[in-house]
C-alpha cells in the first residue's frame, strides 16, 4: 500500500471551508444527506446533485482514494473542495490491485466512508466491529 494513504481503521481530515464560510449558527433546520456514491464513477453528476441539495452534513459511502478505477483520485476530498466543506475520511479497507479485475473494478488504493460538514468536526472515530 502507498505510504501516503490511510490504513484500515485510520482517519484522514481535510478542512476545505474558507474562513468566511465557517458555520457557527444557521437560521434554518440542518439538512442531512446520506449517499452511496459508488466510488465516484459519476463525480460530475454527484457534484451537481449535491450542489442542488445544499446539505449541511453529508455522509458518503463507497469513497475511493488512490484506486485505479477512480483515476487514483481522492473522491471525497474532491467533493469537499468543490463544495468547500469540512471532510473526514474513514478508511474501511485497502483495495488491492489485482490482474484478475477489469479496469472499472481495479483497486490499488483505499476504500471507505466519509462525512462532509459545514460545521466543525470533533472527536471523529472508528469503532471496530467485533
Amino acid at each position: 500500500m502507498r505510504s501516503d494513504l490511510p490504513g484500515p481503521g485510520q482517519l484522514l481530515f481535510h478542512d476545505c471551508r474558507p474562513q468566511q464560510r465557517l458555520a457557527t449558527d444557521i437560521a434554518r433546520p440542518v439538512r442531512l444527506l446520506q449517499w452511496n456514491i459508488e466510488r465516484g464513477y459519476q463525480l460530475p453528476k454527484i457534484l451537481a446533485e449535491l450542489r442542488e441539495i445544499d446539505a449541511d452534513v453529508i455522509a458518503l459511502q463507497e469513497v475511493d482514494i488512490g484506486c485505479d478505477r477512480s483515476g487514483s483520485a481522492d473522491t471525497g476530498l474532491e467533493i469537499a473542495q468543490a463544495l468547500q466543506l469540512n471532510y473526514v475520511f474513514f478508511c474501511e479497507f485497502e483495495e488491492l490491485h489485482s490482474p484478475a479485475r477489469d479496469a472499472r473494478s481495479q483497486g490499488g488504493g483505499v476504500h471507505g466512508n466519509a462525512f462532509l460538514s459545514r460545521f466543525d468536526i470533533h472527536d471523529a472515530r472508528i469503532i471496530q466491529h467485533r
